[in-house]
């Protein structure tokens, strides 16, 4: 079995109910779970995964104990707290709390751990071991876990997501796994306006990173780099504000009906676009129409 088919089938082998899942909204880039968790669970066994498991929890506390690696550990969890399971590891589980506690559940994929780290580092010096730890805190983690979770419910296309497990594995490569980035040129003008131009021809189509990146001729891992450098924002977030704007000219030039306008402007649900244009505008793509008249 792969390791993605493993990972859709975590659920299984977990004491609580799962309540809200990434697959079923599209995504293939991550796997993003929401789980509620029994107020005592007792000894229970995750199988070993190929990818990396991060455990955010979201409200709730419990005092958990975990076997791996030979030996028990202990954590007092609370909301905010991080739990990681590396790539290859079993782990035995139990808790006990004064209630349920939920929690989010994000698996990184092997592939793009790997992309990660070949495009961060030397592919000749091997991988280093992802973390694997009981209880952590990582603001960082904890608030794109929560931001991840938001943009699934609000029915974000997956190159979001496809950005953000990128950006996390990198980070987790360099603050947790100490791997050693290699040094990179910069990228001139030229390969941002070709980027730009490549952003704005396939407004209405679905673009992924490595779309992006081809364009440019750059690693996905220093194409989100230098848009945060270049741009101050993700590849994802400049795509979204060119389509926002080309929507607002469509909207302006009022020959197109709000639905064929969020087809044209790459949503595929109308409900999406008029939610996202909200956000970036303060208005309805109908309300923008009449007051641009």
């Amino acid at each position: 079995m792969n390791s993605t088919s493993t990972a859709l089938n975590a659920h299984l082998h977990l004491p609580g109910v799962m309540t809200a899942c990434s697959w079923r909204a599209g995504w293939r880039s991550l796997l993003l779970r929401e789980y509620q968790d029994p107020a005592e669970a007792e000894q229970f066994t995750t199988p070993a995964t190929a990818d990396h498991l991060i455990v955010l929890v979201v409200d709730g506390r419990c005092d958990i104990e975990g076997r791996y690696r030979g030996s028990w550990h202990k954590s007092s969890y609370r909301a905010g707290c991080i739990g990681m399971t590396a790539p290859g590891e079993e782990v035995t589980l139990r808790w006990r709390d004064n209630g349920a506690h939920a929690t989010l559940q994000l698996h990184l994929p092997e592939a793009t751990l790997r992309s990660a780290y070949e495009d961060l580092a030397d592919r000749h010096v091997p991988a280093p071991a992802m973390p694997h730890v009981l209880g952590y805190d990582d603001d960082l983690i904890a608030t794109t876990l929560l931001t991840l979770s938001s943009a699934m419910s609000e029915g974000v296309s997956d190159l979001y997501a496809e950005t953000m497990a990128h950006f996390l594995t990198s980070h987790l490569l360099v603050r947790h796994a100490k791997a050693l980035p290699r040094m990179t040129q910069g990228i001139d003008g030229l390969r941002m306006r070709r980027m730009d131009e490549f952003l704005q021809a396939n407004l209405g189509d679905a673009i992924s990173l490595e779309d992006i990146a081809a364009v440019a001729g750059i690693s996905r891992f220093h194409l989100v780099r230098l848009f945060r450098k270049i741009h101050g924002e993700t590849p994802f977030r400049r795509l979204t504000r060119m389509r926002i704007e080309e929507a607002k000219r469509k909207l302006q030039a009022g020959r197109e009906s709000v639905t064929e306008i969020a087809f044209a402007c790459g949503y595929d649900n109308p409900a999406h676009f008029a939610s996202a244009f909200r956000r970036w505008v303060g208005a309805s793509p109908s309300e923008y129409r009449k007051q641009a008249r």
